[in-house]
């Protein structure tokens, strides 16, 4: 029975690494934007996955085995991805740009494995019906579509009222966690020293006090310093 009991700990591990390799492989749209065909794939993967498993031997021990050891490595899943970036890189991916100051980006849609039958969807739903009113448009990590319309598309128009406005473009991840993203950094013309010294006068002098810092097209730098958790008295 030990055997078993090791043979189907190892499968589920097998079969939970297959699943993230498979879910990266699909794309994201099965997050969000599902379909009949995509629930049917997921049901699927799933009923493939509990074979592999558990494999011939299919006791309700076995079974409550393969299912708390999935279970423990989606938490520890999720405790990786909280704490490492590039774990989180490995396993989520980044946001995927693909509409850029109204142009298409067709090879970030085929990245993204998204049809542009599909993404106007997502616009329209959103009530955009034209692509030259986008300035941004990315697919995030859970599947789904976020845009920024520009300036004189956006609710309450500035274009109406005639009032110039200042592109502020998408934000730029400086610090993450108490990390500086010295990629990020790179691509903006800037370095830690410069960091350190616009942290400086928002009178944070030490990095890790930091929880996020970006930075947009208008050179304006938002900072989150990290939060203390109080204890509170029951």
């Amino acid at each position: 029975m030990e055997r078993k009991i090791i043979e189907v700990v190892l499968r589920s591990v097998f079969t939970y690494i297959i699943l993230l390799f498979l879910g990266k492989m699909i794309g994201r749209k099965l997050l969000s934007g599902i379909t009949f065909f995509d629930f049917i794939v997921g049901v699927v993967l799933g009923s493939i996955a509990v074979r592999i498993a558990l494999g011939s031997q299919e006791s309700p021990l076995l079974a409550t085995i393969s299912v708390i050891v999935v279970a423990a490595l989606a938490v520890i899943t999720d405790y990786l991805d909280i704490k490492s970036i590039n774990f989180r890189k490995l396993v989520d991916g980044e946001p995927i740009i693909l509409i850029n100051n109204g142009k298409l980006l067709d090879y970030n849609l085929k990245k993204a494995k998204v049809t542009i039958n599909q993404l106007m969807m997502q616009l329209r739903e959103k009530d955009i019906f034209n692509v030259e009113d986008v300035a941004i448009a990315s697919i995030e990590v859970d599947g789904e579509v976020t845009v920024l319309p520009k300036p004189n598309k956006q609710p309450v128009t500035t274009g109406d009222l005639n009032i110039s406005t200042i592109y502020s473009g998408l934000i730029s991840d400086i610090i993450i966690d108490g990390e500086i993203m010295y990629s990020n950094l790179k691509a903006i013309n800037h370095d830690e020293q410069w960091v350190r010294e616009q942290l400086k006068t928002h009178n944070i002098f030490d990095i890790d006090e930091v929880f996020y810092a970006g930075l947009n097209d208008a050179g304006i730098l938002y900072i989150s310093p990290k939060t203390k958790q109080c204890k509170s008295n029951v």
